[in-house]
């Protein structure tokens, strides 16, 4: 291996490297290692070659999780690159925590809705390290609450990510409004003892959800829900397949 190559081997290695990493950011990174800029050609035979030995992960064009590092990166680590402003959220972030009984498939965000006609691209993203499902709310909603009670600051290094709590107020809310196909999660996949209990009824006061908070607890919730939206018999709410 040349010595640029492993300058900037060394250099994507680095605790401080980013986990997910643009072609853009791969051009830079390898012309700092060379001390010149780099032909398109060599460049995309080198990460042809990290991909080859596990060393980069190809999400979208363009688009890499880093491996380099001795904490890979991770899908949702690209989120924030596939969607301005999106939060990780709702099945991802109560599953992370250990709070939800029903993995989902792929990575759950949602991105803020801002008033003016202007509208977020909403659904399911398709990449090469698996799907993320993207929904939206209105920014006040998703940012309501105090930073602390409404983002995981420990997860929110690499990319925003809410509190489990958040994540379950972010899924009834979704799944309480007319504009939104999201079914509410089952209460018995919802584990509450893990969930703290102070945060969770902060952050429904301050998101005008303490009602829906407690019939979602008492069972209500759902059987309200699927009367109002004519759900068909026998469709298990929160599924991985319909986040």
């Amino acid at each position: 291996m040349t010595p640029w190559k492993q300058a900037l081997e060394r250099q994507l290695a680095a605790p401080d490297s980013p986990p997910v990493l643009s072609l853009a950011a791969l051009a830079r990174a390898a012309a700092n290692a060379r001390g010149s800029v780099v032909p398109d050609s060599t460049l995309h035979a080198w990460i042809k070659d990290a991909i080859a030995r596990n060393r980069l992960a190809p999400v979208i064009r363009g688009l890499y999780l880093n491996y380099f590092t001795s904490l890979p990166g991770r899908l949702a680590d690209a989120v924030p690159h596939l969607r301005r402003d999106a939060v990780v959220s709702l099945h991802s972030a109560l599953d992370e925590a250990g709070a939800y009984n029903n993995p989902p498939v792929g990575v759950t965000a949602i991105v803020p809705l801002d008033p003016g006609p202007w509208r977020p691209l909403v659904g399911r993203i398709e990449t090469a390290q698996g799907p993320v499902h993207v929904r939206s709310m209105p920014r006040k909603m998703l940012e309501a609450g105090e930073l602390e009670d409404r983002l995981d600051l420990a997860r929110s290094v690499a990319h925003p990510h809410a509190t489990p709590e958040k994540a379950l107020l972010d899924w009834l809310y979704l799944a309480a409004s007319p504009r939104s196909t999201l079914a509410p999660p089952a209460p018995h996949d919802v584990d509450l003892d893990v969930l703290k209990g102070a945060r969770l009824n902060r952050l429904a006061r301050r998101m005008g959800l303490a009602d829906v908070l407690q019939r979602w607890r008492a069972g209500q919730f759902l059987v309200r829900r699927e009367r109002h939206a004519g759900a068909r018999p026998g469709r298990r709410p929160g599924g991985p397949t319909s986040p």
